[in-house]
């Protein structure tokens, strides 16, 4: 019961990150350096717990790893990067429905090829079922929804072409979020470390937001000073903690459930309340149907427990 209360709250910082991300975005005027000030405080955040569960030694095995395994970082960082972008264009309902959509399609993919040596699942009538109902959910939840507050305007065409390519943005950066997670779970098990996996990803995050222009050391200075700062890269650093310990308690199908039940509700929270500072919208009936029509999809999708190793 403990840890299945852990990973509701994991879920619940996430929807809590992306929302104080976007707030130091506009802090800052610019997402690049809120993704570099959050990656800046995640890093030491890591570092820091990596040292005290005394894992430290264990860096030195990144070095042996296969090349593509370290590259996982990059993807996250394009993730929490969108996310940002997002969040105040989309809203903070479908900026957590809209990648969530794309980490479970793209895992699904995965788990039925067996891509990336994870577990095979076969393409059972039940994850089919699971599908359909989590597209019918998000097609309510996301389309339904839109369409009833837009009813009455005849001038929509312009808003809703440009709203669609943010909605197939959000979708690939979910579909991106599973490639890190993939790479990094992988890179944890070769090294026997997640902790240092996730460390890694920070850093090669950081590496990449260091040269990019927005990154100067007036703006490090302005950024270290926010409380926002310190609150994303600690909410992101802890997220990736939790789902690293209750995992392997738990199990994907159970842990992922559960914790998108805590995003969705933390973000519904967030847009009904206008939580740190975000623009406040009601959430409408038809979401909250649609978003529980999701949840039941994918609960048949993880649920699944009919696994078998890949060939290799």
């Amino acid at each position: 019961m403990l840890f299945l209360i852990i990973a509701l709250g994991a879920g619940l910082i996430l929807a809590a990150q992306n929302a104080i991300n976007a707030e130091l975005s506009a802090c800052l005027k610019s997402p690049i350096a809120a993704s570099f000030l959050g990656y800046v405080v995640g890093t030491l955040f890591l570092f820091l717990l990596t040292i005290i569960i005394g894992d430290f030694s264990k860096i030195a095995d990144l070095f042996s790893a296969p090349l593509w395994l370290l590259t996982g970082g990059l993807f996250g960082l394009i993730f929490v990067t969108s996310c940002i972008i997002l969040f105040p264009k989309i809203g903070a309902v479908e900026t957590v429905m809209l990648p969530t959509l794309g980490q479970i399609v793209a895992g699904m993919l995965f788990e039925t090829v067996g891509w990336f040596n994870v577990d095979i699942i076969p393409m059972t009538l039940l994850r089919i079922v699971g599908l359909i109902v989590l597209l019918l959910g998000t097609y309510i939840a996301v389309v339904l929804a839109t369409q009833r507050k837009t009813l009455a305007s005849r001038t929509q065409n312009n808003q809703a072409s440009s709203r669609l390519v943010l909605r197939l943005w959000a979708f690939g950066a979910g579909v991106l979020c599973t490639v890190q997670s993939t790479f990094n779970g992988q890179l944890g098990s070769l090294i026997d470390s997640p902790t240092v996996s996730a460390l890694w990803a920070f850093v090669i995050g950081l590496i990449v937001l260091v040269f990019l222009k927005p990154n100067t050391w007036q703006v490090f200075i302005r950024g270290v000073k926010m409380p926002q700062s310190w609150s994303a890269g600690v909410a992101g650093g802890t997220f990736v903690t939790l789902m690293s310990l209750l995992i392997p308690k738990l199990g994907p199908g159970l842990t992922v459930s559960i914790s998108t039940l805590g995003v969705m509700v933390g973000a519904m929270l967030v847009q009904q309340f206008g939580l740190f500072k975000s623009s406040r919208q009601n959430v409408s009936m038809t979401q909250v149907i649609g978003i529980l029509i999701m949840l039941s999809g994918i609960i048949l999708i993880k649920m699944v427990d009919c696994k078998i190793k890949p060939n290799t």
